[in-house]
């Protein structure tokens, strides 16, 4: 009689206690803390677009880092601004195209707390 052997194992066993999860600044912000934020940041930018100045609706807008949480951005309101969906979908074709920052957005700054006078109620 012959003697049936068993199949080696193709994968290999993946140690995951040693990948750290994504945590504190380097998670993207969402759930209803990302609502507030992005009213928050609508409104102190006044209702523009930040790199075409285009007035937009805060739910047709996109709540955007300036600097990418992959290129070491963080989520503070000074590095998050308003797009709209045009500028946010180059910006981000850009930035992976490149795999690095994009140089136009960096460009424009980000509108500051004390700007005020310019907001838009639509």
């Amino acid at each position: 009689m012959v003697k049936l052997t068993t199949l080696k194992p193709r994968l290999k066993v993946i140690d995951t206690r040693r990948i750290k999860p994504v945590s504190g600044e380097h998670r993207r912000v969402s759930g209803s803390a990302r609502v507030g934020l992005k009213h928050r940041i609508w409104v102190r930018d006044g209702g523009h677009c930040c790199m075409c100045a285009r007035i937009v609706d805060l739910h047709e807008s996109e709540l955007d880092h300036r600097t990418a949480l992959q290129f070491g951005g963080d989520n503070s309101e000074r590095n998050l601004w308003t797009l709209c969906t045009e500028c946010h979908a180059g910006k981000s074709a850009r930035e992976a195209a490149s795999g690095q920052p994009d140089t136009e957005a960096l460009k424009h700054e980000v509108p500051s707390a004390s700007r005020g006078d310019d907001i838009v109620v639509l």
